[in-house]
């Protein structure tokens, strides 16, 4: 049994009674952790009520499972959130606390780490050392790998990136134990009144075998048509986005792929002027083809993409149109 100041937490998230995929990636990289400093792990999950989550994990993965249960959590508020780890610590938190990075990890980490005189730590991708441990994060667009240490004898929030690993594999088919701490109800300064469905008829990118994604290097609408018309090309394809490209209005927002917009994994994804900033890549790292069009032969996404092609996408996607009818025996007039 690992001594208590080496105990790593993991913040799970999960909605309507479903555990999200993020908590076991999330887990699978805190097991490496875990396995380095001889620390042992255990998940929190907030909500009303929360042992359905709870005992969801302890099942999948045979680790203890703490709910954090109040009737204010039954939404992501990261005040709860925070209410509720910070009264879990009290005098003793963990050494690790390890929360996706996702919009709510944004939110809720850097108060946390305040309220637990903590290091904070974000979008960390990977680690090296044992008992000084030292984090890997992507900065300028990913371009750069950047190197952090927490502070000594303190404990650190860290906010992981999603597909920074697979997903967790159990060695044991024993569920972990459970326990559930219930809460009285909170006095907040925020009221999360509901959330706001997509309206009918939105793009599912989840749903498409090839996904033909564009970035700011595509340029205004008018650019589009070319995309458009290359997509048409594929069965079960469809057009995404990054955020750019979705926050100028070129396309809608159902459109965007990343952190902040949809997960896909399609067969094939082709990348026409995006750059690479990690929040997209989260969004599309489990594609199984990833082919990149970027004019600079040193744009991150051509550390993620299978084929890397420097050129204008504008210049590209005829010449690939061309090709793929000549390949069909049907080729253009």
């Amino acid at each position: 049994m690992a001594s208590p100041d080496q105990d790593i937490w993991v913040l799970a998230e999960h909605s309507d009674g479903i555990v999200q995929p993020v908590t076991y990636e999330i887990l699978a990289f805190a097991d490496k952790v875990a396995r380095a400093i001889n620390g042992d792990i255990v998940v929190l999950a907030a909500g009303h009520p929360a042992r359905p989550a709870a005992e969801q994990i302890a099942a999948a993965t045979g680790l203890d499972a703490i709910g954090l249960d109040t009737e204010e959590a039954s939404f992501d508020c990261t005040e709860t959130h925070r209410h509720l780890i910070r009264r879990l610590a009290g005098s003793h938190p963990p050494r690790l606390l390890f929360i996706p990075h996702t919009t709510m990890g944004w939110d809720l980490a850097p108060g946390l780490a305040v309220d637990l005189e903590a290091s904070s730590l974000s979008a960390v991708c990977g680690f090296t050392g044992t008992s000084d441990l030292v984090f890997h994060r992507r900065i300028l667009n990913g371009k750069l790998l950047q190197e952090v240490r927490p502070v000594k004898d303190r404990p650190a929030v860290v906010t992981v990136v999603p597909g920074a690993e697979g997903p967790f594999t159990a060695t044991t088919t024993r569920p972990g134990s459970v326990k559930i701490y219930e809460g009285r109800s909170l006095p907040g300064r925020v009221k999360v009144l509901g959330y706001v469905d997509p309206p009918p008829g939105s793009v599912d990118l989840r749903d498409a075998d090839v996904i033909i994604a564009a970035g700011r290097g595509v340029g205004d609408a008018e650019n589009l048509k070319s995309i458009h018309e290359l997509a048409r090309l594929f069965r079960r394809a469809a057009v995404g986005a990054s955020r750019p490209l979705c926050d100028a209005g070129v396309l809608p927002l159902a459109c965007q792929i990343g952190m902040t917009g949809q997960t896909v994994s399609p067969k094939l994804y082709v990348a026409l002027g995006i750059s690479g900033a990690l929040q997209h890549i989260m969004g599309m790292k489990n594609s199984d083809l990833v082919i990149a069009v970027n004019t600079d032969p040193n744009a991150a996404f051509f550390r993620e993409a299978h084929y890397c092609v420097v050129a204008d996408l504008h210049e590209f996607i005829p010449l690939l149109m061309e090709k793929i009818l000549r390949f069909r025996g049907n080729p253009p007039e």
